[in-house]
């Protein structure tokens, strides 16, 4: 189901923002809307720091080094998102991608990591932490991507290293159907220039 929808998603960019890309219009509303959400990011982050510093330190400690840098780009993240919305501007628009595409690196090798656990019952909850936050940063994730231009969400695939059939799998239905909401009608964009990558 999640193929068909991302094959769909492909077939639809072309009727959504197609040759003329999104306006700075679409951009402000963006930026707006990420930074109306990241409320509910940061509660997520501060759980999954919880969580990482009771897990065994061998275990945890690339968690929660992830995590520190995730805490810390979503601060960043709430300061170019309300300054870009306040006053627009390219430069400010390349930030705020610029900020995003790392964020979206950062959880999901956070997510990636917490795979990787030994101890069984540290590894579950640790999953189920960073699974529920990587898929809110890809929220952001897909907020931003609806006023992208196709250019713009393309460079941002081709330069992920984890792709989104490695991490989908963890999310919850419930994780999954926001972040397809997200991407309302143009994450194609994205996961198609990932399949041409390898996705």
């Amino acid at each position: 189901m999640r193929k068909r929808w991302m094959l769909a998603m492909v077939a639809a960019v072309g009727l959504a923002c197609g040759t003329v890309g999104c306006s700075q219009a679409d951009a402000v509303k963006a930026a707006s809307t990420i930074h109306a959400y990241l409320p509910v990011v940061m509660g997520l982050a501060n759980d999954a720091a919880a969580i990482a510093a009771g897990i065994d330190a061998t275990d945890g400690a690339k968690i929660q080094a992830v995590g520190a840098k995730v805490q810390s780009e979503l601060q960043e993240l709430e300061s170019v998102s309300g300054a870009y919305a306040a006053g627009p501007s390219s430069d400010g628009w390349a930030k705020l991608q610029a900020v995003v595409d790392q964020l979206v690196s950062d959880a999901d090798a956070g997510l990636m990591a917490a795979l990787e656990i030994k101890n069984p019952r540290s590894q579950a909850e640790a999953k189920i932490a960073l699974s529920a936050l990587d898929a809110a940063i890809h929220v952001v994730d897909g907020y931003l991507t609806a006023a992208r231009t196709p250019a713009e969400a393309q460079a941002a695939a081709a330069q992920r290293t984890v792709k989104l059939q490695s991490v989908v799998r963890y999310w919850s239905p419930a994780d999954w159907q926001r972040v397809d909401a997200a991407f309302a009608g143009r994450g194609g964009e994205i996961t198609g220039a990932e399949m041409a990558l390898g996705f």
